[in-house]
């Protein structure tokens, strides 16, 4: 595993200063490194983006630390990003979701990497006054940043980023690399926009409920044991003991999250398992059991809805 200091990564190509302490900065990573590019942009009212869109030649760990406190809300757009702070504790943010998470002078942390994955995510950094300001009504502000200072982090809410947030972060990829002032007066509204939204979803839960940490890390253990013990004759009360949550909040929750309920997602998994197994020399019965189900006529109905193809047939097609 490689160590890289989040400054030796990048070769800064040119940095552009606006008036009103505006500044536009464009980077690329280092060719013994990997390949990409970074933006950043302080828009000099106490918000700044960051856009990268990269990949590293070998897994690595970028050692990254600021002296700023604030909050910042991450949105990946590409693969999972594993997150590793002092104290031991990791948090991956899976593709195509976002966290808001607050840091204080002393924060650090390193982000996994791995080799040839192509890693793009947008940042929205706001320094700590303007952030209290903004979100007066967020549940449980104090006791976050009273958690940041002792911990220099904490991870507050995430979730899934949602159709709105997702056109308004492609806006952004579009739009940052135009380095005139025009341009980024347009960027800067574009971030304001995604901040504002954000931050409502956030806190407003009745009209958009979003997911605590501690949810979603009971959610994504909940799929793996659905992708890895799909065999087994898995019940929700099953998979809620083994998640550390309750049947009634997971079977909510994990629709919310995942946008399936909990079968639908375990037959997915059976029927495409079952789909490998029918390319080998393994009977249908076989196959039946082997994925989980009992009976091979429900199992069949169930691969022909799916694959539009009995198992038997597609068995006959595949091997001739």
């Amino acid at each position: 595993m490689k160590n890289i200091e989040y400054k030796n990564l990048l070769n800064i190509e040119k940095k552009s200063i606006n008036p009103f302490s505006r500044e536009s900065l464009t980077a690329k990573v280092k060719k013994e490194f990997g390949n990409g590019n970074f933006y950043w942009h302080d828009f000099g009212n106490g918000i700044a983006s960051s856009i990268c869109n990269y990949k590293v030649k070998e897994n690595s760990n970028i050692n990254l630390s600021s002296d700023i406190s604030g909050a910042v809300i991450i949105f990946n757009l590409s693969n999972d990003i594993k997150y590793i702070f002092d104290n031991e504790k990791n948090f991956v943010l899976e593709k195509n979701s976002f966290f808001l998470g607050l840091s204080s002078n002393q924060f650090k942390t390193q982000i996994n990497l791995k080799k040839n994955l192509n890693y793009n995510s947008i940042t929205i950094g706001i320094k700590e006054k303007l952030f209290l300001e903004l979100a007066q009504k967020l549940n449980n502000l104090n006791s976050k940043m009273t958690e940041s200072k002792n911990h220099n982090y904490s991870i507050m809410q995430g979730g899934l980023i949602d159709s709105i947030q997702l056109d308004i972060l492609n806006h952004i990829n579009k739009n940052n690399k135009d380095e005139s002032l025009l341009s980024n007066l347009n960027l800067e509204s574009l971030c304001t926009k995604l901040i504002y939204y954000t931050l409502g979803k956030i806190m407003n839960p009745k009209d958009d409920p979003t997911l605590s940490i501690d949810k979603i890390e009971s959610l994504k253990k909940a799929k793996d044991i659905i992708l890895t013990q799909y065999h087994l004759p898995l019940s929700i009360k099953d998979i809620a003991n083994k998640s550390a949550t309750n049947e009634c909040y997971l079977k909510k929750d994990f629709k919310q999250y995942y946008n399936m309920t909990i079968y639908q997602m375990l037959k997915e998994q059976r029927l495409k398992e079952a789909k490998k197994l029918l390319e080998k020399e393994i009977s249908v019965k076989e196959v039946c059991l082997k994925v989980g189900y009992k009976h091979t006529g429900n199992f069949s109905k169930l691969f022909f809805d799916k694959f539009g193809i009995s198992p038997s047939l597609y068995k006959k097609q595949y091997n001739y």
